[in-house]
């Protein structure tokens, strides 16, 4: 390695070496970025790969994390406003249920009404036929009686 150096030294000079090494440290050593995890060794990463490079990937893993993050957010906001149309379409089909039950509800408490209704009057009825009934038998055979207790 000294004896790379030297040879430098001698054929370019002292400017010309600075000049190399300012411009290695800079722009890094071409074909350096090929060679995998060599960029993450503190300076010899700094010297292989460049200032311009490192700063330039610098800026891609910001940018990308900006980026990242807005997506996420919007993704996430996406998100909750699937869940909001998700739990709206619930609660109107929970609603329209409740509609249903509370009309079916209604039709059967009217029905139960007119039911009862009809009860009473058939009871009434009967009430007033006994009533009505003044053989000394205590009742009267009918035609109709006479044919169901021939059938026995």
């Amino acid at each position: 390695m000294s004896a790379i150096v030297a040879f430098l030294l001698r054929t370019i000079g002292v400017g010309g070496c600075a000049f190399l090494a300012l411009y290695v440290y800079d722009w890094g050593l071409p074909g350096a970025l090929r060679i995998p995890y060599l960029s993450s060794i503190p300076i010899i990463g700094d010297l292989t790969t460049g200032r311009a490079h490192s700063y330039a990937a610098d800026q891609v893993q910001i940018a990308t994390a900006a980026q990242k993050a807005q997506c996420e957010a919007r993704l996430e906001k996406t998100v909750s406003s699937f869940q909001y149309e998700a739990l709206a379409a619930q609660l109107a089909e929970v609603r329209r249920r409740r509609l249903i039950a509370d009309l079916l509800t209604t039709e059967a408490s009217r029905r139960a009404a007119a039911a009862v209704r009809a009860k009473s009057e058939a009871e009434a009825e009967l009430e007033a036929r006994i009533a009505a009934d003044t053989d000394p038998d205590g009742g009267r055979w009918t035609e109709e009686d006479g044919r169901w207790n021939g059938k026995r």
